[in-house]
């Protein structure tokens, strides 16, 4: 067999597991639905989703040769990855098609970066719900409004840390001279993870954001009350305002230390606010 021809078939091999493995993730990830969430919402340990889907999501982008890094996890990186879970998944928790998605784009499963969950399902789910009361649905929609309105800034200040702490790390690498080059590879990579992670859940927070204006739109319409409306308009206000301030709480700029000047001695330039000598 000529070189061409060996060429092409492990091109073919490299392809079928390339598909093989997709198939059989994908259908793995939605037999286990979406990522258990805890306390707080924040993502719930758990072995499938933790160890089998990161494995194989890890494979998956390696095969198309996106950014993957194997390097251990910092503990504020796995703070901003479980902060930043409960703003990626659906608001609606009955949205588990949404919520599959979310997770996943969160594998590298999905090309698109901005694989969108339809706003609008959340006021689907919403309004589906049988309360005794009108209210209520008033008062569910503005009680995830303050949920996320708590979790932002915390989730901002984690990723400013991670930032930060990445910027120092690729400067301490760069002051380095014998590194192993599949480990300064890895490096770069998981910097780009966390940039990328970090922009992911600025995104979803924007697609949540236009989740509750459609939900207020049409409750306003469906079941009036001046009051709720009232509320919830004052709700979504101050979210969206914290939501514009993110980049700027998010993505930190890396200040670099002043330099240290060092003063003149007082030798070459006379002692203090002594007068010269009279010339004759």
């Amino acid at each position: 067999m000529g070189e061409f021809g060996k060429t092409e078939l492990i091109s073919k091999g490299r392809t079928f597991a390339t598909c093989l493995l997709l198939v059989s993730s994908t259908s793995l990830l939605l037999s286990a639905c979406a990522k258990p969430t805890g306390d707080f919402g924040r993502a719930k340990p758990n072995f499938l989703h933790d160890r089998v889907a990161e494995d194989l999501g890890m494979l998956y982008r390696y095969s198309q040769k996106q950014d993957v890094s194997n390097l251990n996890l910092t503990d504020q990186e796995n703070e901003l990855r479980d902060r930043g879970w409960t703003l990626v998944v659906p608001p609606a928790s009955e949205d588990w098609i949404g919520a599959n998605k979310a997770q996943l784009e969160r594998q590298g499963f999905l090309k698109d970066p901005y694989a969108a969950i339809n706003p609008s399902n959340y006021y689907v789910y919403l309004r589906s719900d049988k309360y005794r009361s009108s209210e209520t649905r008033y008062t569910r929609l503005i009680d995830d409004m303050r949920s996320d309105q708590k979790l932002l800034l915390p989730f901002c200040k984690i990723a400013r840390q991670v930032l930060v702490s990445d910027h120092e790390r690729l400067e301490a690498l760069s002051r380095q001279t014998q590194v192993n080059p599949q480990f300064a590879t890895g490096v770069k990579a998981r910097v780009r993870e966390n940039k990328s992670f970090v922009d992911w859940v600025l995104r979803a927070t924007g697609r949540r954001l236009q989740a509750y204006q459609i939900a207020i739109n049409a409750l306003e319409v469906e079941t009036p009350s001046a009051q709720q409306i009232w509320d919830a308009s004052k709700g979504y206000e101050q979210l969206r305002r914290t939501y514009e301030e993110l980049p700027s709480k998010c993505y930190a700029e890396v200040k670099r230390p002043a330099e240290q000047v060092e003063k003149p001695s007082r030798i070459f330039t006379g002692w203090g606010l002594e007068s010269a000598v009279p010339q004759k």
